[in-house]
């Protein structure tokens, strides 16, 4: 009877094993659909069942991960462990209905695979939790996505600029922190509204055709003005994009703006400087016309317009007549005025298509256009002589100033523009030459004498190489003693073709190409080692007398060269005196004074040559540092008593005496000069009645014959 019981039982159990297999093979077939895993938890003895689909989603085959709890608890994140079982203690407890939560669990491969774990407690018939089942989804793709979303919408909110979302129709939809920073706007005063709000008025016509470029082409760059809440104006640089739905369908645009405007405002204040630099680099500062890179622009086009159209046109050079001597006398301050009224004189009298420009100085340029014949531009030529020569008031003084102009004509002097040029220059000194306050046109004459020039500054650069300069002494004796006391050194050019050349072929030359620094450089250190020499034989040469031009002076190392040159060759300053004119003082007489104080204080002394001939005044005169004046030869050339030289050169005398300076007379040739220059109180001098310039040997040969050789002069 027992065992017939006993059998029941195990039919019964058996069946009932049946029906709860059948019942998780349905359950498992139904989750099978939904890509879930199912688990079922025997709480009592701590037994589970896992489902093939739940290990697949970690990567396990069925038979390869054992259904234990260990299978599931191990594998959770240890950030996640604690409010996972957190969760399921609270539905098996009773305290929540339902149990979910969201953790990660390892996969196979190493990487973590997040869950969605949902499932419920099952009690016994006495209350107790017995058993929980279910499922865990695989939310791995919408986790990534729900965190990278939540990560780009912090980097949107936290951005410094401008983030703007908004519908298609332009309704605001988000507004983050950097917008508020740029606009002054909290989001909730600007959701719901349009983006028209923060634009111009007069912008709105460029906001809908900017939204029209957007909605055609995706994204859209452009600089816009935005205003703020407090009515300032913004500039942004404004990118623009659609924003997508997963069907690529545009639901709405998002603006990123940046603030630019100092930017702008920089941008701004560099093109106003490209623009006024620009200018600058192309305009005369003083008057404002076309500078030389101007014209010379101009001018290349002038030509090749005369090419393509076979038409005549002018090219004049004018230069002011003694403008320097109203720049010594009154200042450069009346001399830029002088400037500028010839300017508007010369501009009022051209046409407004013609080309005026200023090269630099007192020089300037006409381009006159489409000319019918050469007879015009003479025309206009003699119209500009007229007006210039109209008196100019500056500062209560009335100024009367001419011109010299130079004219080329394209095509019949040439037909390139550098010839051009130097041909009308050319031609404006052959106007010059013929007495000023003239026009000349070019000619071939002029070409070969420009060509002149050229080769002797060529060959006075040879010169220097090839040691072609000499240098010839002059004596310098006391008349009354009748001694040697000094010479001036004088420069020579042995030229290899021509002969023995005076300075008077050179010299302007070498003042007009700054050559003259070089030279006098080498007459002072050449003079300066031969005296050196005499006096180490015991000779007595005297003070060695040494023109100094003004642009030596000027020369930011010369006192330095004077110093190295007179140590090196063991010469004493006071055997050194320096020569500068008084025209060549006058031009910077506050420079002047300074550079020739230094001088002095080297102990070398300093002699103002050609006095009388400038325009020094005495309160000018007691300033500089000299020792000497030395009187020029056109007032001894005449000088004898009751005539106007002789009246001047016995000023010039007084006048030494009062300023306690020395004196020489140079030019001095008859014992007529001599004896008047004695008479009156000037015993030195320097002159052909003594001696004309002579080479070394000959002062040599002086030196060692004695003193009495001046009692009886050559002359």
């Amino acid at each position: 009877m027992y065992t017939d019981q006993r059998d029941d039982l195990d039919e019964v159990t058996t069946a009932l094993e049946a029906i709860n297999q059948e019942l998780k093979e349905r359950m498992e077939l139904a989750l099978l659909g939904t890509n879930d895993g199912l688990w079922d938890w025997n709480i009592l003895d701590n037994s589970v069942y896992f489902s093939p689909r739940w290990k697949e989603i970690l990567g396990f085959g069925d038979d390869e991960l054992s259904n234990e709890v260990a299978s599931w608890s191990d594998r959770i994140h240890p950030d996640d462990v604690e409010e996972t079982w957190a969760d399921v203690h609270k539905n098996v407890n009773g305290e929540t209905e339902y149990y979910e939560n969201v953790h990660r669990l390892k996969h196979k491969a190493g990487h973590w695979v997040w869950i969605l774990d949902r499932g419920k407690v099952h009690y016994n018939e006495n209350g107790i939790a017995c058993r929980m089942l279910g499922t865990h989804t695989d939310i791995t793709e919408e986790k990534t996505m729900q965190l990278k979303y939540a990560h780009q919408a912090q980097i949107i909110e936290q951005v410094h600029d401008s983030v703007i979302s908004t519908d298609l129709d332009g309704v605001i939809l988000s507004w983050n922190k950097g917008s508020k920073t740029l606009l002054g706007y909290k989001a909730n005063e600007m959701l719901g509204q349009h983006i028209r709000s923060i634009y111009l008025k007069e912008d709105y016509e460029a906001l809908d055709n900017n939204i029209d470029l957007l909605k055609k082409r995706g994204k859209y760059r452009t600089v816009v003005r935005l205003v703020k809440k407090n009515g300032d104006i913004v500039y942004t640089e404004l990118s623009l994009s659609l924003l997508r739905d997963e069907k690529e369908n545009p639901i709405g645009m998002v603006g990123y703006a940046q603030d630019i405007t100092e930017r702008k405002r920089v941008e701004e204040e560099l093109h106003i400087q490209r623009v006024n630099l620009q200018h600058q680099a192309y305009h005369d500062a003083l008057t404002e016309l076309p500078n030389r890179t101007l014209f010379n622009d101009r001018l290349e086009q002038a030509v090749e317009k005369a090419k393509r159209n076979s038409t005549l046109f002018a090219l004049f050079f004018i230069d002011l007549d003694r403008f320097k001597q109203i720049n010594d006398s009154l200042g450069h301050a009346v001399g830029d005025e002088l400037l500028k009224v010839v300017t508007e004189r010369l501009q009022a009298t051209i046409r407004k298509e013609d080309t005026l420009a200023r090269l630099g100085g007192d020089e300037f340029t006409i381009i006159i256009e489409d000319l019918s014949n050469a007879q015009d531009s003479s025309i206009l030529a003699q119209k500009i002589l007229e007006v210039l020569q109209q008196p100019i008031e500056i500062d209560a003084h009335i100024l009367y100033v001419s011109s010299s102009i130079g004219i080329s004509l394209y095509p019949q002097d040439d037909t390139n523009a550098g010839n051009l040029l130097k041909y009308a220059d050319a031609a404006m000194y052959r106007a010059k030459e013929e007495g000023r306050n003239n026009f000349q046109f070019y000619s071939a004459e002029m070409t070969e004498l420009a060509l002149e020039r050229l080769v002797m500054t060529t060959s006075m650069r040879q010169a220097l190489k090839n040691d072609e300069f000499v240098i010839h002494y002059q004596p310098q004796v006391d008349a009354e003693k009748k001694v040697l006391i000094g010479m001036e050194a004088l420069v020579r050019w042995q030229h290899p073709t021509r002969g023995l050349l005076s300075p008077i072929h050179f010299l302007p030359l070498a003042e007009e190409t700054g050559m003259i620094i070089e030279l006098d450089h080498w007459v002072m250190r050449t003079a300066i080692k031969q005296v050196a020499a005499w006096y180490a034989e015991g000779l007595e040469p005297g003070v060695l007398s040494v023109n100094l031009s003004m642009k030596q002076l000027e020369h930011p190392d010369f006192i330095r060269l004077v110093q190295e040159t007179v140590e090196t060759c063991n010469f004493k300053p006071q055997w050194l005196k320096l020569e500068v004119t008084e025209g060549q003082v006058m031009q910077k007489p506050e420079e002047a004074i300074a550079k020739l104080g230094q001088i002095n204080a080297l102990g070398i002394g300093i002699s103002v040559d050609d006095f009388g001939t400038g325009y020094s005044s005495l309160a000018s005169l007691k300033r500089l540092p000299i020792n000497t004046l030395k009187i020029d030869r056109s007032f001894i050339i005449d000088v004898a008593e009751g005539t106007e030289d002789g009246a001047i050169v016995k000023a010039i005398i007084a006048l030494a005496k009062s300023l306690e300076l020395n004196l020489i007379a140079e030019g001095v040739e008859t014992t007529l000069q001599k004896e008047f220059l004695l008479t009156n109180g000037c015993k030195n001098i320097q002159g052909y009645y003594y001696s004309r310039p002579v080479h070394g040997a000959d002062i040599y040969a002086m030196l060692t014959n004695g003193p009495e050789q001046f009692a009886s002069p050559s002359a």
